[in-house]
């Protein structure tokens, strides 16, 4: 793997533990259970963490291999740039589509962009089952009203 590889393993890494540090340091609950709001965020910080250990492993087994970059420096840059136009597109239908019609919409186009126009069934057949499947476990088990 390349050194910026490396790097990226040791961000990860690092802000997991901070994560997990910051979150170890929540008040505790004064009523019930006090590491009851503990409990998630310091299992998402071990879970970065985790992933940021088994990043930079990977980043030391695979040191000999040679990789050559799939796209070019400016390549990269026109996708960076329709992935954030994409979200951006999002967050301003959002509100006035609503969540299951916007979500659908994002999150296919989305897939569709990363995965080439070839795949487009299992793309929005994703993003169909993400999206309903988030839809029934805010509205029907927490009974949160989403846009």
């Amino acid at each position: 793997m390349e050194a910026k590889d490396r790097y990226l393993a040791i961000a990860v890494l690092t802000f997991g533990l901070v994560y997990t540090m910051a979150a170890w340091n929540l008040p505790r609950a004064s009523v019930g259970n006090p590491f009851g709001p503990v409990y998630f965020p310091l299992g998402l910080g071990l879970l970065v963490t985790f992933v940021g250990l088994v990043m930079l492993i990977q980043s030391f087994r695979s040191g000999q291999e040679e990789h050559k970059p799939a796209l070019k420096r400016g390549d990269y840059a026109v996708r960076v740039l329709i992935a954030v136009s994409l979200c951006v597109g999002y967050a301003l239908m959002f509100n006035r589509l609503g969540f299951v019609i916007s979500t659908f919409a994002f999150l296919s186009v989305f897939l569709m962009f990363l995965n080439g126009l070839k795949k487009w069934l299992l793309s929005a057949s994703v993003a169909f089952l993400y999206t309903i499947g988030v839809w029934y476990l805010f509205e029907k088990i927490f009974l949160i009203n989403l846009p």
